[in-house]
């Protein structure tokens, strides 16, 4: 028997089954954790040029004096880029604020004080990343992408020779040594290369425990686990909001993160091995007495010649190249490819994007927060209904305008009306939370099954790769500064999107229809009549293959 025909025996989804994948979803939680943390460690608060000479300058006034010698000494802010200049002093004043000359020059200052109204201490701050340096917190994030592109092909690699638990302990425990490395590093090199090992970490750790948790998870459940995982993320980042506003302190934060991982390596003793792993390396007694814990649970008996050496076995595989054989393959797996990319840099250039928006950085986080749980829970109700690539069309259509109207206000209104583009922010991360949750789906069943495995690997490349892209994007304003610093972000945004929704237009829906299986089903799929069901069945002498889902979880969220 097929593994998927013995989880449908013995029950799909049962007490054991949830409880071990509900368990396995706990470290996506710590994986939105580690990766937003970002929002308020890398934060950049308001800042001025430190008074030369006075080393009690703060960046609240103290005083009339104190207001003198900051009018002496900061020449006023540009286009709007604050009350005084983030990076220039007047370079004819010495420390004790006299020898002004009538041609008063300019010089870069090499000390800053900033605000302390949100943030005690940020990496920011602390190793002076503004300035002629901004570009160093870009690539810091970057780092952390590129750490989750190698997790992502290595510790797959790893996870099939070793097993699936072996594999989330040693994620657990880089996770926990690089947490504990960054909260001690003395110097920002160190810092931003223990962040890189940190995205191999969370990368690994949340692709491996959420697809070992579906794999227990017969195939008419694997669409609403798939998404329960991403819920279990986006709690993650809501616990993100106490603690930073508690603690302040981006060292806080990191030790936080270091002591949290300590109870998940607890897992060890709290779930099996993936019983897919084990029937793959011939372990068939081991494999059994997990699946007969589910028939306990469940309440049903294994089939005694159930297991053999074609349990496990998902038959001859294909190359990703293959899909590159065919004018229609070619065009539809670069559709896929470019959409990943676009998906990506929209949801996390938005997230990182939260410093330039117009409001307190704690309030913006939370309805961020809340409005990716709620595009998570249409997506649960609408899925099925609207179909995938309708309501991924309409998802990237919306984000692309919510991101583009964002100049008007930028442009036209004051100060007191930039709460519009923070509300149209929102609605772009709604729109880009949406999109991801459909095209883990829509991808998995575009591709024909005899490459899937191959496929969605490559799409988590590019998914990669926009991640990679995004802090360049979303700090583009801090770099560029002036009066477009909040807006500029938000077109390049929306333009992807609109590309991306514009190329999605030419993907065939595939909801109730034969998935492919093979290089001629994917090429022959837009002729395909529609069925009148989904899933395993039979509709006017077609079968129904369902996707193997676990192979679609958010394989780098990172």
């Amino acid at each position: 028997m097929k593994f998927d025909e013995i989880l449908v025996h013995i029950g799909e989804f049962g007490c054991y089954q949830k409880r071990v994948y509900f368990i396995l979803c706990l470290p996506a939680m710590l994986c939105g954790l580690q990766v937003l943390s970002t929002v308020f460690i890398m934060a950049t608060p308001p800042h001025r040029c430190k008074l030369p000479g006075y080393t009690n300058d703060t960046y609240e006034v103290q005083g009339p004096h104190h207001q003198y010698l900051i009018n002496l000494t900061i020449p006023p802010g540009e286009d709007g880029a604050g009350l005084y200049s983030e990076c220039y002093v007047y370079s004819d004043v010495n420390g004790t604020g006299h020898n002004v000359t009538s041609q008063r020059g300019t010089s870069h200052c090499s000390e800053w004080v900033f605000e302390k109204t949100e943030f005690d201490n940020t990496i920011i701050e602390e190793f002076s990343f503004v300035c002629r340096d901004t570009i160093l917190r870009s690539h810091s994030n970057m780092v952390l992408f590129a750490g989750a592109l190698c997790g992502s092909v290595f510790m797959g690699i790893i996870a099939d020779i070793v097993g699936r638990k072996k594999a989330i302990m040693l994620s657990l425990s880089i996770q926990f040594v690089t947490a504990l490395a960054i909260y001690l590093s003395p110097t920002y090199e160190m810092m931003i290369a223990f962040r890189g090992l940190a995205g191999v970490a969370t990368q690994s750790l949340f692709a491996v425990s959420a697809s070992t948790g579906i794999e227990l998870v017969g195939p008419t459940k694997r669409t609403f686990t798939g998404v329960v995982v991403e819920m279990y993320w986006c709690a993650g980042i809501f616990l993100l909001l106490p603690v930073a506003f508690v603690l302040r302190d981006w060292r806080n934060i990191q030790l936080f993160l270091c002591l949290i991982t300590i109870p998940l390596f607890s897992m060890w003793w709290l779930i099996p091995e993936s019983p897919r792993w084990l029937l793959d390396k011939q372990k068939f007694s081991e494999a059994r007495q997990v699946l007969e814990r589910i028939c306990q649970s469940n309440k049903t008996k294994l089939p005694r010649d159930a297991i053999d050496a074609e349990t496990a076995s998902e038959g001859p595989q294909g190359k990703i190249w293959q899909m590159f054989t065919h004018r229609v393959l070619i065009i539809r797996t670069l559709i896929i490819f470019f959409n990943w990319l676009a998906v990506n840099l929209l949801y996390y250039g938005l997230s990182l994007n939260l410093d330039n928006l117009a409001g307190s950085s704690y309030f913006n986080y939370l309805i961020g927060t809340l409005v990716e749980f709620v595009a998570y829970v249409i997506c649960l109700l609408l899925l099925d209904r609207t179909g995938r690539k309708k309501l991924h069309c309409i998802c990237m259509f919306t984000g692309a305008a919510a991101c583009l109207a964002v100049m008007i206000p930028v442009t036209f209104a004051g100060q007191s009306h930039q709460w519009i583009a923070t509300c149209l922010s929102m609605v772009g991360k709604l729109s880009a939370s949406g999109c991801y949750a459909i095209l883990y789906i829509m991808s998995a069943e575009l591709f024909p099954t005899v490459m899937r495995n191959s496929g969605i690997g490559c799409c988590s490349i590019f998914e990669s790769l926009g991640g990679m892209i995004s802090p360049y994007i979303a700090d583009m304003g801090l770099m560029i500064g002036g009066a477009f610093a909040q807006g500029l972000p938000m077109v390049v945004f929306g333009t992807v999107s609109v590309l991306a929704g514009f190329l999605s237009l030419a993907l065939p829906e595939t909801l109730h229809r034969t998935l492919p299986e093979s290089i001629q089903d994917a090429i022959d799929f837009d002729k395909q009549p529609k069925s009148s069901k989904n899933g395993v069945g039979q509709t006017n002498g077609f079968k129904h293959p369902e996707v193997e889902l676990e192979l679609v979880v958010p394989l780098t969220k990172v």
